[in-house]
């Protein structure tokens, strides 16, 4: 991140045990920083991390974010006070925006979930202005095999993975229809008029079984017994959660910036072109 990322999102960062979420986060940032952008859309937005990191940022004049769960879209209102926000129950194939209404929006860990991610990408393409930015992170298909072994193994010798449904073993294709690759997220952005700027490989290398230790273990351990020092979405963490996350970003440092490299996610910076 530059050194105009205000401090308190350097902190939130740093105090990031997920590496994958952590990176991409930083470049959705960066991107962020660059652009200077007016209105911005978060496309499944949750209980409203982008949103609060969008609240930081004071050149920011509208921020709407959109999600189908009920129960996380009310948590994001609570999040915040700020009366740029807006959130609402939508879905992203038909999202309730006029034509060209943002300069910027985040889709985050959202297209892999789609039965048709290409009607996702069309919806985004319709409601930026030309020339405004689309921030894109989905799991890459090609990950480390310590990130998620056991799906490692059954993709690579059997053509199969564990079901999706099974969410505390599922892994990297918990409730996903599919993973990508870098060429592939790249053909999707450019047949729903996307222009590809950058595109980036985040956490190629990692702790054995990060992914299940993470959410099969770590997001339960939050969720259900208030292990609140490693939630994301509290947004005064201490010590002991910066501690954690450089264990966990330490096999990182080995990482080499390729587009191509194996990794855990693949973030791309899009800009709409004017058909």
């Amino acid at each position: 991140m530059t050194l105009e990322t205000p401090s308190k999102l350097r902190d939130l960062l740093a105090a990031e045990v997920d590496p994958a979420f952590a990176l991409r986060a930083g470049l959705i940032i960066d991107a962020l920083e660059e652009k200077r952008p007016a209105r911005v859309l978060d496309v499944g937005c949750g209980r409203g991390f982008y949103l609060h990191v969008l609240t930081q940022l004071e050149f920011v004049e509208d921020i709407q974010g959109v999600d189908v769960n009920q129960t996380y879209l009310e948590l994001a209102r609570r999040s915040t006070a700020d009366p740029r926000v807006h959130v609402q129950e939508a879905v992203i194939e038909a999202l309730p925006f006029a034509d060209g209404a943002f300069d910027f929006a985040i889709c985050s860990e959202v297209l892999e979930h789609l039965a048709d991610d290409s009607a996702g990408l069309r919806e985004l393409h319709r409601v930026l202005r030309p020339g405004g930015t689309l921030m894109v992170s989905v799991p890459d298909r090609d990950f480390p095999f310590l990130w998620d072994p056991i799906n490692w193994v059954l993709m690579h010798a059997f053509g199969s993975h564990v079901p999706k449904d099974i969410w505390w073993l599922a892994g990297i294709w918990a409730d996903h229809e599919r993973l990508y690759t870098p060429g592939g997220l790249k053909q999707a952005a450019e047949r729903a008029g996307f222009r590809v700027e950058k595109l980036r490989s985040v956490v190629s290398h990692c702790l054995p079984f990060s992914h299940f230790l993470l959410y099969g273990i770590g997001k339960n351990l939050v969720e259900r017994l208030g292990a609140s020092q490693f939630d994301r979405f509290n947004y005064d963490r201490g010590s002991l959660s910066k501690l954690a996350a450089a264990a966990f970003r330490w096999p990182t440092r080995f990482d080499r910036a390729a587009p191509d490299a194996p990794a855990v996610d693949i973030v791309a910076q899009l800009t709409r072109i004017e058909e």
